[in-house]
Protein backbone atom coordinates (compact mmCIF):
# COMPACT_ATOMS: atom_id res chain seq x y z
CA UNK A 1 0.00 0.00 0.00
CA UNK A 2 3.23 2.46 0.93
CA UNK A 3 1.40 4.23 3.10
CA UNK A 4 2.03 5.17 6.44
CA UNK A 5 0.26 6.41 9.89
CA UNK A 6 1.22 9.34 12.23
CA UNK A 7 -0.20 8.78 15.40
CA UNK A 8 -0.65 12.43 16.36
CA UNK A 9 -0.30 14.12 19.73
CA UNK A 10 -2.84 15.48 21.94
CA UNK A 11 -3.32 18.51 19.83
CA UNK A 12 -4.44 17.17 16.55
CA UNK A 13 -4.56 20.22 14.70
CA UNK A 14 -1.13 21.45 15.85
CA UNK A 15 0.48 17.99 14.83
CA UNK A 16 -1.44 17.48 11.13
CA UNK A 17 -0.57 21.29 10.40
CA UNK A 18 3.16 20.87 11.47
CA UNK A 19 3.44 17.19 9.32
CA UNK A 20 2.11 19.14 6.34
CA UNK A 21 4.43 21.94 6.47
CA UNK A 22 7.35 18.58 6.92
CA UNK A 23 5.93 17.06 3.79
CA UNK A 24 5.54 20.10 2.09
CA UNK A 25 9.15 21.67 2.55
CA UNK A 26 11.17 19.15 3.87
CA UNK A 27 13.94 16.17 2.05
CA UNK A 28 10.75 14.00 3.51
CA UNK A 29 8.37 14.80 0.15
CA UNK A 30 4.97 13.60 0.63
CA UNK A 31 1.18 14.48 1.35
CA UNK A 32 -1.75 13.87 4.17
CA UNK A 33 -4.53 11.23 2.49
CA UNK A 34 -7.01 10.63 5.54
CA UNK A 35 -6.91 11.49 8.71
CA UNK A 36 -8.63 11.75 12.01
CA UNK A 37 -8.27 13.73 15.78
CA UNK A 38 -6.16 10.45 16.25
CA UNK A 39 -3.90 9.59 13.00
CA UNK A 40 -2.49 11.24 9.83
CA UNK A 41 -2.44 8.83 7.17
CA UNK A 42 0.50 10.03 4.79
CA UNK A 43 1.91 8.97 1.06
CA UNK A 44 5.49 9.60 0.44
CA UNK A 45 6.58 10.60 -2.86
CA UNK A 46 10.02 8.40 -2.91
CA UNK A 47 10.65 7.25 0.75
CA UNK A 48 9.14 4.19 0.98
CA UNK A 49 11.28 3.75 -1.92
CA UNK A 50 14.60 3.62 0.11
CA UNK A 51 16.05 0.59 0.65
CA UNK A 52 16.22 1.53 4.27
CA UNK A 53 13.31 3.74 4.55
CA UNK A 54 13.00 2.15 8.27
CA UNK A 55 16.11 4.75 9.06
CA UNK A 56 14.51 7.78 6.90
CA UNK A 57 11.41 7.54 9.39
CA UNK A 58 13.30 7.43 12.23
CA UNK A 59 15.48 10.58 11.05
CA UNK A 60 11.92 12.15 10.60
CA UNK A 61 10.39 10.72 13.33
CA UNK A 62 13.02 12.45 15.48
CA UNK A 63 12.50 16.23 14.13
CA UNK A 64 9.22 16.01 14.79
CA UNK A 65 7.38 17.48 17.95
CA UNK A 66 3.67 16.42 17.46
CA UNK A 67 4.01 12.57 15.93
CA UNK A 68 4.18 10.28 18.70
CA UNK A 69 4.41 7.04 16.50
CA UNK A 70 5.34 6.18 12.57
CA UNK A 71 3.27 2.73 11.61
CA UNK A 72 3.65 0.99 8.15
CA UNK A 73 0.26 0.30 6.71
CA UNK A 74 -0.14 -3.07 5.57
CA UNK A 75 -4.50 -3.51 4.87
CA UNK A 76 -7.45 -1.33 4.96
CA UNK A 77 -11.13 -2.44 6.31
CA UNK A 78 -13.88 -0.37 5.09
CA UNK A 79 -15.88 1.19 7.67
CA UNK A 80 -19.04 -1.13 6.31
CA UNK A 81 -17.24 -4.36 6.61
CA UNK A 82 -16.15 -3.08 10.64
CA UNK A 83 -20.00 -1.74 11.61
CA UNK A 84 -21.20 -5.38 10.47
CA UNK A 85 -18.82 -7.38 11.47
CA UNK A 86 -19.35 -5.16 15.15
CA UNK A 87 -22.58 -3.20 14.76
CA UNK A 88 -23.58 -1.76 18.47
CA UNK A 89 -26.68 -4.08 18.01
CA UNK A 90 -26.18 -7.30 17.15
CA UNK A 91 -29.25 -8.26 15.07
CA UNK A 92 -28.32 -10.25 12.30
CA UNK A 93 -25.94 -13.30 13.54
CA UNK A 94 -24.96 -15.34 10.67
CA UNK A 95 -23.61 -11.95 8.82
CA UNK A 96 -21.70 -10.76 11.72
CA UNK A 97 -19.62 -14.41 11.64
CA UNK A 98 -19.31 -14.33 7.97
CA UNK A 99 -17.87 -10.87 8.07
CA UNK A 100 -15.45 -11.30 11.26
CA UNK A 101 -14.60 -14.69 8.89
CA UNK A 102 -13.23 -12.41 6.50
CA UNK A 103 -11.35 -9.77 8.92
CA UNK A 104 -9.77 -12.95 10.06
CA UNK A 105 -8.26 -13.75 6.49
CA UNK A 106 -7.01 -10.16 6.83
CA UNK A 107 -5.53 -10.46 9.64
CA UNK A 108 -3.29 -13.63 8.43
CA UNK A 109 -1.79 -11.76 5.45
CA UNK A 110 -1.06 -8.96 7.88
CA UNK A 111 0.93 -11.26 10.34
CA UNK A 112 3.14 -12.65 7.64
CA UNK A 113 4.10 -8.89 6.85
CA UNK A 114 4.24 -8.14 10.27
CA UNK A 115 6.83 -10.56 11.87
CA UNK A 116 10.03 -11.96 9.57
CA UNK A 117 9.89 -15.36 11.29
CA UNK A 118 6.71 -16.94 13.17
CA UNK A 119 7.55 -20.61 13.17
CA UNK A 120 9.01 -22.00 16.00
CA UNK A 121 9.32 -18.40 17.67
CA UNK A 122 8.62 -16.61 21.01
CA UNK A 123 6.02 -14.42 19.71
CA UNK A 124 4.79 -11.17 21.59
CA UNK A 125 2.66 -8.67 19.99
CA UNK A 126 0.57 -5.45 21.34
CA UNK A 127 -2.98 -4.21 19.60
CA UNK A 128 -3.40 -0.65 19.88
CA UNK A 129 -7.03 0.86 18.61
CA UNK A 130 -6.99 4.66 17.65
CA UNK A 131 -10.51 5.68 16.81
CA UNK A 132 -11.68 8.94 15.04
CA UNK A 133 -12.47 10.18 18.17
CA UNK A 134 -12.08 8.92 22.19
CA UNK A 135 -15.20 10.26 23.05
CA UNK A 136 -17.52 8.24 20.61
CA UNK A 137 -19.69 5.58 21.67
CA UNK A 138 -18.94 2.91 19.24
CA UNK A 139 -15.11 3.57 20.57
CA UNK A 140 -16.49 2.87 24.08
CA UNK A 141 -19.03 0.11 23.31
CA UNK A 142 -17.65 -1.67 20.77
CA UNK A 143 -14.11 -1.20 19.54
CA UNK A 144 -12.67 -1.46 23.35
CA UNK A 145 -15.00 -4.26 24.49
CA UNK A 146 -15.78 -6.20 21.56
CA UNK A 147 -13.23 -5.88 18.72
CA UNK A 148 -9.71 -6.06 20.56
CA UNK A 149 -10.46 -9.15 22.65
CA UNK A 150 -11.89 -10.26 19.19
CA UNK A 151 -7.65 -9.16 17.85
CA UNK A 152 -6.18 -10.40 20.26
CA UNK A 153 -7.63 -13.89 20.41
CA UNK A 154 -7.77 -14.54 16.45
CA UNK A 155 -4.51 -13.27 16.32
CA UNK A 156 -2.72 -15.63 19.31
CA UNK A 157 -5.33 -18.43 17.30
CA UNK A 158 -3.14 -17.66 13.46
CA UNK A 159 0.50 -17.34 15.35
CA UNK A 160 -0.28 -20.80 16.69
CA UNK A 161 -1.58 -21.86 13.47
CA UNK A 162 1.34 -20.88 11.13
CA UNK A 163 3.69 -22.40 14.20
CA UNK A 164 4.74 -20.10 16.95
CA UNK A 165 6.50 -22.02 19.69
CA UNK A 166 4.59 -19.41 22.07
CA UNK A 167 2.48 -16.45 21.60
CA UNK A 168 1.93 -13.40 24.02
CA UNK A 169 0.18 -10.60 24.40
CA UNK A 170 0.04 -7.01 25.58
CA UNK A 171 -2.97 -7.47 28.48
CA UNK A 172 -4.60 -3.84 28.69
CA UNK A 173 -6.00 -3.37 32.88
CA UNK A 174 -9.77 -4.78 33.35
CA UNK A 175 -10.60 -1.52 34.71
CA UNK A 176 -9.99 0.24 31.76
CA UNK A 177 -11.80 -2.78 29.19
CA UNK A 178 -14.41 -2.72 31.58
CA UNK A 179 -14.96 1.00 31.10
CA UNK A 180 -13.66 1.80 27.94
CA UNK A 181 -12.35 4.44 28.93
CA UNK A 182 -8.76 3.14 27.17
CA UNK A 183 -5.97 4.77 25.67
CA UNK A 184 -3.57 2.70 23.00
CA UNK A 185 -0.37 2.03 25.01
CA UNK A 186 2.41 5.13 24.98
CA UNK A 187 5.55 4.93 22.79
CA UNK A 188 7.46 4.58 26.76
CA UNK A 189 5.96 1.14 26.65
CA UNK A 190 7.26 0.07 23.17
CA UNK A 191 10.31 0.49 24.38
CA UNK A 192 9.77 -1.04 27.34
CA UNK A 193 8.56 -4.09 26.08
CA UNK A 194 11.17 -4.19 22.83
CA UNK A 195 8.08 -3.78 20.21
CA UNK A 196 10.18 -3.19 17.52
CA UNK A 197 12.11 -6.56 17.24
CA UNK A 198 11.52 -9.21 14.75
CA UNK A 199 9.56 -11.19 17.27
CA UNK A 200 7.57 -8.76 18.64
CA UNK A 201 5.30 -6.03 16.96
CA UNK A 202 2.75 -3.14 17.75
CA UNK A 203 -0.32 -3.97 15.27
CA UNK A 204 -2.33 -0.76 14.78
CA UNK A 205 -6.07 -0.29 13.94
CA UNK A 206 -6.03 3.23 12.83
CA UNK A 207 -9.88 4.45 12.68
CA UNK A 208 -10.98 7.23 9.82
CA UNK A 209 -14.56 7.47 8.78
CA UNK A 210 -13.47 5.56 5.66
CA UNK A 211 -12.61 2.70 7.36
CA UNK A 212 -9.63 1.29 9.37
CA UNK A 213 -6.00 1.24 8.30
CA UNK A 214 -3.85 -1.98 9.73
CA UNK A 215 -0.23 -1.31 10.25
CA UNK A 216 2.83 -2.25 12.18
CA UNK A 217 4.66 0.34 14.13
CA UNK A 218 8.21 0.94 13.40
CA UNK A 219 9.53 4.01 15.41
CA UNK A 220 7.89 6.28 18.04
CA UNK A 221 8.92 9.10 20.09
CA UNK A 222 11.01 8.66 22.88
CA UNK A 223 9.23 11.23 25.52
CA UNK A 224 11.56 9.86 28.66
CA UNK A 225 14.34 11.79 26.64
CA UNK A 226 12.55 14.76 26.51
CA UNK A 227 11.45 14.79 30.31
CA UNK A 228 14.58 14.14 31.20
CA UNK A 229 15.82 17.58 30.00
CA UNK A 230 12.88 19.66 30.62
CA UNK A 231 12.83 18.60 34.26
CA UNK A 232 16.39 17.84 35.65
CA UNK A 233 17.89 20.57 33.97
CA UNK A 234 19.63 22.86 36.60
CA UNK A 235 16.99 25.63 36.04
CA UNK A 236 13.15 25.29 35.83
CA UNK A 237 10.21 27.05 36.33
CA UNK A 238 7.15 24.64 36.10
CA UNK A 239 4.28 26.84 36.36
CA UNK A 240 4.87 28.93 32.80
CA UNK A 241 7.05 27.10 30.72
CA UNK A 242 6.67 26.29 27.53
CA UNK A 243 6.51 22.60 26.25
CA UNK A 244 9.43 20.34 24.72
CA UNK A 245 7.15 19.39 21.88
CA UNK A 246 5.28 22.87 21.24
CA UNK A 247 8.99 23.84 20.78
CA UNK A 248 9.96 21.34 18.55
CA UNK A 249 6.56 21.95 16.86
CA UNK A 250 7.88 26.00 16.52
CA UNK A 251 11.23 25.45 15.20
CA UNK A 252 10.07 23.09 12.14
CA UNK A 253 7.71 26.16 11.15
CA UNK A 254 10.97 27.72 10.53
CA UNK A 255 11.62 25.56 7.14
CA UNK A 256 15.11 25.43 7.93
CA UNK A 257 15.53 21.62 7.24
CA UNK A 258 18.65 21.48 5.16
CA UNK A 259 21.92 22.03 6.98
CA UNK A 260 20.81 22.95 10.38
CA UNK A 261 23.92 23.31 11.53
CA UNK A 262 24.86 26.32 9.64
CA UNK A 263 21.28 27.84 10.60
CA UNK A 264 21.18 30.89 13.42
CA UNK A 265 18.16 30.89 15.24
CA UNK A 266 17.74 33.51 18.30
CA UNK A 267 15.14 33.34 20.86
CA UNK A 268 14.71 36.80 22.20
CA UNK A 269 12.94 35.94 25.11
CA UNK A 270 14.68 33.16 26.81
CA UNK A 271 13.50 32.26 29.92
CA UNK A 272 15.44 29.39 31.46
CA UNK A 273 16.05 27.94 27.83
CA UNK A 274 13.17 25.63 26.55
CA UNK A 275 13.55 26.76 22.95
CA UNK A 276 18.07 26.85 22.84
CA UNK A 277 17.75 23.18 24.76
CA UNK A 278 15.70 21.68 22.01
CA UNK A 279 17.41 23.47 19.45
CA UNK A 280 20.58 22.57 20.14
CA UNK A 281 19.46 18.81 19.93
CA UNK A 282 17.99 20.16 16.44
CA UNK A 283 21.40 20.45 15.52
CA UNK A 284 20.70 24.92 15.25
CA UNK A 285 23.08 27.40 15.84
CA UNK A 286 21.94 28.71 18.75
CA UNK A 287 21.55 32.24 20.17
CA UNK A 288 19.93 34.44 23.31
CA UNK A 289 18.56 37.16 24.85
CA UNK A 290 16.59 38.11 27.82
CA UNK A 291 16.23 41.54 29.67
CA UNK A 292 16.49 39.63 32.95
CA UNK A 293 20.23 38.73 33.43
CA UNK A 294 19.30 36.24 35.55
CA UNK A 295 17.30 34.30 32.98
CA UNK A 296 20.33 34.89 30.74
CA UNK A 297 23.02 32.73 33.31
CA UNK A 298 20.03 30.41 33.90
CA UNK A 299 19.98 29.41 30.15
CA UNK A 300 23.46 29.19 29.72
CA UNK A 301 24.56 26.87 32.83
CA UNK A 302 21.27 24.52 31.42
CA UNK A 303 22.77 24.46 28.72
CA UNK A 304 26.58 23.59 29.21
CA UNK A 305 24.41 20.52 31.29
CA UNK A 306 22.77 19.65 28.33
CA UNK A 307 26.45 19.05 26.47
CA UNK A 308 27.70 16.95 29.75
CA UNK A 309 24.77 15.00 29.79
CA UNK A 310 25.00 14.43 25.54
CA UNK A 311 28.96 14.01 25.99
CA UNK A 312 29.19 16.72 23.28
CA UNK A 313 31.91 19.41 22.90
CA UNK A 314 30.83 22.83 23.84
CA UNK A 315 30.50 24.82 20.54
CA UNK A 316 33.50 27.99 20.70
CA UNK A 317 32.06 30.64 22.61
CA UNK A 318 28.81 29.21 23.03
CA UNK A 319 28.42 31.86 25.96
CA UNK A 320 28.84 35.01 24.41
CA UNK A 321 25.92 34.25 22.21
CA UNK A 322 23.46 34.78 24.81
CA UNK A 323 23.15 38.23 26.70
CA UNK A 324 20.75 40.83 28.51
CA UNK A 325 19.68 42.46 26.03
CA UNK A 326 15.81 44.48 26.02
CA UNK A 327 14.09 43.56 23.03
CA UNK A 328 13.52 46.73 22.08
CA UNK A 329 17.18 47.11 20.93
CA UNK A 330 18.27 43.66 19.59
CA UNK A 331 19.27 45.55 16.69
CA UNK A 332 22.12 47.22 18.87
CA UNK A 333 23.56 44.19 19.56
CA UNK A 334 23.07 42.12 16.68
CA UNK A 335 23.67 42.70 12.66
CA UNK A 336 21.70 43.61 10.11
CA UNK A 337 20.38 40.31 8.53
CA UNK A 338 22.14 37.96 10.77
CA UNK A 339 19.58 35.14 11.66
CA UNK A 340 17.63 32.37 9.75
CA UNK A 341 15.24 32.55 12.37
CA UNK A 342 13.18 33.53 15.28
CA UNK A 343 11.31 31.32 17.69
CA UNK A 344 9.96 32.55 20.67
CA UNK A 345 7.47 33.05 23.34
CA UNK A 346 7.43 36.57 24.76
CA UNK A 347 6.07 37.49 28.01
CA UNK A 348 2.33 36.75 28.00
CA UNK A 349 1.70 38.78 31.04
CA UNK A 350 0.77 37.93 34.27
CA UNK A 351 0.71 34.12 35.95
CA UNK A 352 -3.37 33.96 36.78
CA UNK A 353 -4.09 31.26 39.25
CA UNK A 354 -7.89 32.25 39.12
CA UNK A 355 -9.06 33.96 36.12
CA UNK A 356 -8.95 37.87 35.96
CA UNK A 357 -11.85 40.26 34.80
CA UNK A 358 -12.35 41.38 31.40
CA UNK A 359 -11.20 45.37 32.16
CA UNK A 360 -8.11 44.23 34.20
CA UNK A 361 -7.07 41.63 31.07
CA UNK A 362 -7.66 44.26 28.61
CA UNK A 363 -5.52 46.78 30.09
CA UNK A 364 -2.51 43.77 30.43
CA UNK A 365 -2.91 43.67 26.94
CA UNK A 366 -2.92 47.46 26.00
CA UNK A 367 -0.91 48.62 28.46
CA UNK A 368 1.99 45.69 28.67
CA UNK A 369 2.03 43.27 25.94
CA UNK A 370 0.81 45.53 22.66
CA UNK A 371 3.82 47.41 23.06
CA UNK A 372 6.28 44.75 23.51
CA UNK A 373 5.24 42.73 20.86
CA UNK A 374 5.60 45.73 18.55
CA UNK A 375 8.90 45.96 19.76
CA UNK A 376 9.23 42.62 18.60
CA UNK A 377 8.74 42.67 14.74
CA UNK A 378 10.07 46.44 13.97
CA UNK A 379 13.62 45.17 15.59
CA UNK A 380 13.23 41.41 14.11
CA UNK A 381 12.83 42.92 10.83
CA UNK A 382 16.24 44.83 11.33
CA UNK A 383 18.46 41.23 12.74
CA UNK A 384 16.17 38.65 10.13
CA UNK A 385 17.74 37.73 6.94
CA UNK A 386 15.13 38.39 3.84
CA UNK A 387 12.20 35.58 3.61
CA UNK A 388 12.92 33.81 6.96
CA UNK A 389 10.60 33.53 9.47
CA UNK A 390 9.52 34.25 13.02
CA UNK A 391 7.22 31.57 14.85
CA UNK A 392 6.08 33.55 17.74
CA UNK A 393 3.37 32.96 20.77
CA UNK A 394 0.73 35.12 21.67
CA UNK A 395 -1.32 34.93 24.83
CA UNK A 396 -5.16 34.21 24.90
CA UNK A 397 -6.27 35.30 28.55
CA UNK A 398 -10.15 33.71 29.83
CA UNK A 399 -11.68 36.24 31.66
CA UNK A 400 -14.02 35.74 34.61
CA UNK A 401 -16.58 37.74 32.96
CA UNK A 402 -16.45 38.83 28.85
CA UNK A 403 -14.43 35.54 27.74
CA UNK A 404 -11.22 35.40 26.21
CA UNK A 405 -9.21 38.53 25.55
CA UNK A 406 -6.43 38.74 22.85
CA UNK A 407 -4.06 40.83 20.95
CA UNK A 408 -4.23 41.75 17.13
CA UNK A 409 -0.42 40.61 16.47
CA UNK A 410 -1.02 40.89 13.01
CA UNK A 411 -1.31 44.18 12.62
CA UNK A 412 2.52 44.54 14.05
CA UNK A 413 3.20 42.24 11.41
CA UNK A 414 2.40 43.99 8.64
CA UNK A 415 3.18 47.65 9.99
CA UNK A 416 6.75 45.79 10.01
CA UNK A 417 6.97 44.71 6.54
CA UNK A 418 6.04 40.94 7.23
CA UNK A 419 3.59 38.46 5.74
CA UNK A 420 1.24 35.88 7.79
CA UNK A 421 2.05 32.52 6.70
CA UNK A 422 -1.39 30.17 7.31
CA UNK A 423 -0.84 27.14 9.74
CA UNK A 424 -2.82 24.64 7.76
CA UNK A 425 -2.73 24.99 3.75
CA UNK A 426 -6.47 23.65 2.82
CA UNK A 427 -5.15 22.92 -0.15
CA UNK A 428 -3.54 20.30 0.97
CA UNK A 429 -5.76 18.95 3.64
CA UNK A 430 -9.40 17.17 2.70
CA UNK A 431 -11.88 18.22 5.48
CA UNK A 432 -13.39 15.64 7.04
CA UNK A 433 -17.71 15.40 7.39
CA UNK A 434 -18.03 15.05 10.83
CA UNK A 435 -17.50 18.63 11.93
CA UNK A 436 -15.31 17.82 15.37
CA UNK A 437 -12.60 16.96 12.39
CA UNK A 438 -12.98 19.87 10.36
CA UNK A 439 -10.25 22.73 9.44
CA UNK A 440 -12.02 26.15 8.53
CA UNK A 441 -12.28 26.46 5.17
CA UNK A 442 -9.77 29.36 4.67
CA UNK A 443 -5.96 28.92 5.34
CA UNK A 444 -6.16 27.99 8.97
CA UNK A 445 -4.05 31.83 10.19
CA UNK A 446 -3.01 30.34 13.77
CA UNK A 447 -3.52 27.28 16.06
CA UNK A 448 -4.30 27.41 20.14
CA UNK A 449 -2.38 25.54 22.38
CA UNK A 450 -4.10 24.72 25.54
CA UNK A 451 -5.75 22.47 28.07
CA UNK A 452 -9.93 22.56 28.57
CA UNK A 453 -10.13 25.32 31.58
CA UNK A 454 -6.37 27.13 31.04
CA UNK A 455 -6.94 30.67 31.76
CA UNK A 456 -3.99 31.29 29.20
CA UNK A 457 -3.72 30.23 26.28
CA UNK A 458 -0.99 29.86 23.43
CA UNK A 459 -1.54 30.99 20.41
CA UNK A 460 0.88 30.01 17.85
CA UNK A 461 1.47 32.36 14.51
CA UNK A 462 4.16 32.16 11.77
CA UNK A 463 5.15 35.17 10.07
CA UNK A 464 8.23 35.65 7.26
CA UNK A 465 10.37 38.77 6.49
CA UNK A 466 9.18 40.57 3.14
CA UNK A 467 11.16 42.58 0.69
Amino acid sequence: MDKFIFVLGSNWQLSIAELDNVLKFSQFKGKITDYSANIAVVQFEDLHKDRHYINKLMELQFILGGTQKIARIYDFIDIRTIQTAFPLQIEKFKMVETTRKKISVILDNLLDNSFRKIKNENIFFAVSIYPILYDEEYYKKVLVKHFLPFLNKEIMVILKQKGAKKSLYYEYPEEYMKSGNLNPIFPHHLIKYGLFNQDRAEIIFGFSEEGVYIARTFTCDDPNFKKRIDEERPHKEFKSAISPKLTIIMLNFLNLFEQREDKKILDPFVGNGTIPLFALIEDFQIYGSDVDSKKVNNTIRNLNWLLEELEEPIPPLLNERFREIDVRFLSNYFEQDFFDGICTEPTLGPFYKKRPYYSEAVEVIKNQLEPLYEAIFKESYKILKIHSRICIVAPIINTIDGGDVQMDIIKFAINNNFKLIPMIDMNRIINKSNIKLQFRRQHTKSLIDAKKGQILKRKIYVFEKQD
